[in-house]
């Protein structure tokens, strides 16, 4: 049977990092691991948070313990996790409170209580500013751990009071390697470029018919950029489909484009299998106009953490992108 880092090698690294932590007897009360969607978070803190729980453990939790047992049901009183309610929600005042609160009470294995925290940047600010108090006066033996995508969507005061264990996503070859050993044929180039490069989302997509509706979005924002499209109508039909999956893609293409631009002989970094498409937009945009852009991409992706209008920060941002071209009658995209 594999073990866990054999599973997921790319998290070897921030193991590594943990298990000195563990050895040296110096357990963060507050970490904050930062990575990209899909590559392996929350399967990392589980691990850490199962082997403190562990009466018996190893490198890993043992599996076997009445604790173990416990934690693999989703059932060790000690073990809490906060959460949005639903997905794409914020975490409010209340849920850290309601944490606050069991935190108050006596640990039942009289050992490690780990709180995770995921997507820690879903608090909202008064969520954070309760949760700051639990940081400031931490109970013994009590270790939070804070899963984040995006530290600059945490209050500085949170950054400030936790150690920060970034987790790198693997280089491209690693991960097509992976992905194909779990998904023979599955195109993993292309499901990559799809995630991100986050290879658990990719293995999510192998199957779907995501590759083909990337490109189809990809040729809408495209022709929204060299003034073909329509930017409300394009948002109409995006607005049932997956914002956060939509503006992460644009983010990326928007990162090629300016590297297009800065590096032209280079080739696309994100977006390989658009190369193509990629070259046709970078002859009708200039540099300074992508930065403001990107801007506001950066901009949108925080928002969609919180509680924004969704569809009219699609229009905003197909709106603004339709006022990039440079050409009067651009080429169509391939």
């Amino acid at each position: 049977m594999p073990t866990e880092i054999e599973l997921y090698p790319w998290l070897a690294g921030a193991w590594h990092i943990l298990g000195a932590h563990l050895a040296a007897g110096r357990v963060p009360q507050a970490l904050l691991i930062l990575g990209a969607a899909g590559i392996g978070k929350t399967h990392l803190a589980g691990w850490f948070a199962q082997r403190l729980l562990c009466t018996a453990p190893g490198e890993f939790g043992c599996g076997q313990c009445p604790a173990c047992r416990l934690f693999l049901a989703g059932t060790h009183p000690d073990f809490l996790k906060v959460q949005p309610a639903e997905p794409g929600k914020g975490i409010g005042v209340d849920a850290i409170r309601h944490l606050t609160a069991d935190l108050a009470l006596k640990s039942q294995f009289e050992g490690y209580r780990v709180v995770v925290i995921a997507p820690a940047q879903a608090m909202n600010i008064s969520a954070a500013n309760a949760l700051l108090k639990t940081l400031e006066e931490p109970a013994e033996r009590t270790v939070m751990l804070l899963l984040s995508e995006a530290q600059a969507g945490l209050p500085a005061t949170i950054l400030s009071r936790c150690q920060r264990l970034p987790v790198a996503l693997p280089d491209a070859a690693t991960a097509c390697r992976w992905l194909e050993t779990r998904h023979p044929g599955c195109g993993a180039a292309t499901l990559l470029a799809a995630a991100q490069g986050s290879p658990l989302r990719a293995l999510a997509l192998a199957g779907t018919e995501v590759a083909e509706r990337r490109r189809t979005v990809f040729r809408q924002w495209g022709g929204v950029l060299l003034g073909q499209e329509e930017p409300v109508a394009v948002a109409e039909l995006w607005e049932k489909q997956a914002h956060e999956e939509f503006v992460e893609w644009i983010s990326t293409w928007t990162m090629d484009l300016i590297r297009l631009l800065s590096v032209p002989a280079d080739p696309p970094r994100y977006n390989p299998d658009l190369a193509k498409g990629m070259r046709t937009l970078a002859g009708r945009l200039n540099l300074r106009d992508l930065f403001e852009y990107w801007n506001l991409v950066l901009r949108s992706k925080r928002a969609l953490g919180g509680q924004a209008n969704r569809q009219l920060l699609l229009e905003e941002l197909l709106i603004h992108g339709s006022r990039l071209g440079r050409s009067a009658n651009p080429p169509r995209l391939g």
